[in-house]
C-alpha cells in the first residue's frame, strides 16, 4: 500500500512523501492499494478513478469483478449519503447511465448494507460496490484524444445531461462534474455510453455552503458561486459543469488550466470568469452555447439542464440506441441437437437393415 497526494497525484512507495502542497505532509497523504492487495474480501485489481474524496478500484469480490469505491478521510459522510441515495434512485426506477449498487456484504442485501466499513492499519474506512462494467475514466480517454469528434462531443454532453436532468428531478444536484467522474464506454457500434461513477452533494435541500468541502471537487471545476460562498446555489450550477465537460472536449484543455497551480489561485481565476474563447469557427452555434453555460453568473446561463438540451439538441443527430447482443437460445439448440441425434440414428438404422 502506497501513499497518494490527491492535489499533485505523487504517490510514495515508502510513506515518505514530499508535496509542494504545505497542507499536505505525508502522514496526512490519502492511502491508495496496490494490484493483487486486500481491502477485506476484496483483492485489488487495478485503481481506476482518484478523487479527492475517493478512489475507485476494479477490484475481485469471491468470482465478481466489481468497482469498489473506498471514501477518503474527511469524506466518509459524503459515501455513505451517496450510498443510500444510490439505493434509493435504483428502487425508484434504476438509470441506465448510472451504475449499478451492489450489497456492500455479500451475503446481505442492499437494504441493509448500501456501504460497508472496515478498519484497515487502525483507520475507519467506508465503502460501496457497484457491479463493473469495461471503459475508461473521461480523463484517460482525453489523453489519448483531446479533442474527439464532435458529434461525439455532442452525445457525451446531452447523456451527462441526461442523468443529470434525472437526479434533478429526483430533488438531488451534482456540483462535482468534471472528466473524472465520468465513466465511459464506447459500444459495438462505436458510440459513446458515459456513466456517471459519482453523485456529488446530493440533495438541493441542503445548505451547500455549509456542507461544502474542498475535497468533494478540483477547483477548476466547482462553481463559481459556491467558491463565493453564494447561498443561491441553483440547478444552473450542473448547468455550469457540463458546460465545462464540453468545453474541454471541444478546445481539448479545461477552461481553467489547474497543473501545477495552488487551488486558491485557481479559484481566483474561475471567480474572474476570464476564459478563452473556444476558437471552434468550424462549428455553428455550439461553442456560443457551451460559452454561454459556463457563464461565471449563473443568471446568465441557461436556468436548468432542459434548457441547455433543447438548445443544443438541434445540432445534433438523435443518439442512436444501443443494440443488445442477442443471448443464445438453449431450448432452440437442445431441439437441433435432438433432430440432428435422431437422424443420424435413423440413418444408421437404415444401413444396417441394407447390409
Amino acid at each position: 500500500m502506497n501513499r497518494i497526494c490527491l492535489k499533485c497525484n505523487v504517490i510514495s512507495q515508502d510513506f515518505n512523501l514530499w508535496c509542494q502542497e504545505k497542507y499536505c505532509p505525508a502522514e496526512n497523504a490519502t492511502e491508495i492499494f496496490n494490484n493483487g492487495e486486500w481491502f477485506g474480501i476484496f483483492e485489488i485489481v487495478q485503481p481506476l478513478l482518484i478523487l479527492r474524496s475517493a478512489i475507485v478500484y476494479q477490484a475481485r469480490r469471491e468470482e465478481e469483478i466489481v468497482f469498489l469505491k473506498i471514501a477518503n478521510t474527511g469524506c466518509e459522510d459524503k459515501l455513505r449519503q451517496e450510498a443510500i441515495a444510490f439505493y434509493q434512485l435504483a428502487k425508484a426506477g434504476q438509470h441506465p447511465l448510472l451504475p449499478i449498487l451492489l450489497p456492500a456484504h455479500p451475503q446481505s442485501t442492499i437494504a441493509q448494507h448500501p456501504y460497508g466499513w472496515t478498519v484497515i492499519q487502525g483507520k475507519v474506512k467506508y465503502y460501496s460496490v457497484f457491479k463493473f462494467v469495461e471503459g475508461e475514466v473521461l480523463r484517460n480517454y482525453l489523453y489519448k484524444n483531446p479533442q474527439p469528434w464532435f458529434q461525439h462531443v455532442g452525445w457525451i454532453g446531452l447523456s451527462v445531461s441526461d442523468v443529470v436532468y434525472y437526479l434533478h428531478r429526483a430533488g438531488k444536484i451534482h456540483l462535482c462534474l468534471n472528466p473524472d467522474v465520468v465513466y465511459l464506454r464506447f459500444d459495438k457500434q462505436g458510440i459513446p455510453r458515459p456513466m456517471l461513477l459519482d453523485l456529488g452533494v446530493g440533495d438541493l435541500s441542503n445548505n451547500i455552503s455549509q456542507i461544502w468541502n474542498d475535497q468533494y471537487n478540483l477547483p477548476a471545476y466547482t462553481p463559481p458561486e459556491i467558491l463565493k460562498n453564494d447561498n443561491q446555489v441553483s440547478h444552473a450550477a450542473d448547468v455550469y459543469g457540463i458546460g465545462l465537460l464540453m468545453y474541454e472536449m471541444l478546445t481539448g484543455h479545461p477552461a481553467y488550466e489547474y497543473h501545477l497551480k495552488k487551488d486558491d489561485t485557481v479559484a481566483n481565476m474561475v471567480k474572474s470568469g476570464v476564459f478563452k474563447p473556444t476558437g471552434r469557427i468550424d462549428l455553428k452555434e455550439i461553442p456560443a452555447i457551451v460559452e454561454k453555460a459556463i457563464n461565471v453568473h449563473p443568471q446568465a446561463r441557461f436556468t436548468d439542464v432542459l434548457s441547455l438540451v433543447n438548445t443544443l439538441k438541434p445540432y445534433f443527430p438523435p443518439i442512436p440506441a444501443e443494440k443488445k447482443s442477442r443471448g443464445i437460445n438453449w431450448k432452440l439448440v437442445f431441439i437441433v441437437l435432438a433432430a440432428l441425434l435422431a437422424i443420424s440414428l435413423i440413418l444408421s438404422f437404415a444401413v444396417s437393415l441394407m447390409q
